[in-house]
């Protein structure tokens, strides 16, 4: 009975062991994963902030001017060429722009008027 308890306690033992063995060199190999990537990640973003300096130099609009002028037959936009005053639509006479707003708004503190406030009465519009 006791050879049989111990033999099956060293099977466990070896076998618990093992999985041990293997769950260490799991994380290890996880490990070495996460820490490529993180390098990866950090050279991708050094990689975009030289590009976005390249663009910020490339898009400077006295450098884009003196391609323009060396490579094309631009010329500088004429107001003209936009529109004219004629073009724009006016709004009909009957908007508030134009018309004055028939309320009259309140006299006084809230509605009060000031002639009726010396008077003690209080009326409101």
């Amino acid at each position: 009975m006791i050879r049989t308890l111990n033999i099956i306690l060293v099977i466990s033992v070896i076998c618990l062991s093992a999985g041990l063995y293997d769950i260490k060199y799991r994380a290890e190999a996880a490990e070495k994963r996460a820490s490529q990537i993180e390098r990866d990640i950090a050279s991708e973003q050094e990689g975009i902030r030289v590009l976005r300096a390249e663009w910020s130099y490339l898009n400077q609009p006295e450098r884009l001017q003196q391609l323009a002028q060396r490579y094309t037959t631009l010329e500088a936009l004429k107001a003209s060429q936009i529109g004219s005053f004629q073009d724009v639509p006016v709004p009909h006479k009957a908007d508030e722009f134009y018309a004055p707003v028939t309320r009259r708004p309140p006299a006084g503190y809230a509605g009060v008027a000031p002639e009726d406030v010396g008077a003690g009465e209080r009326t409101i519009q």
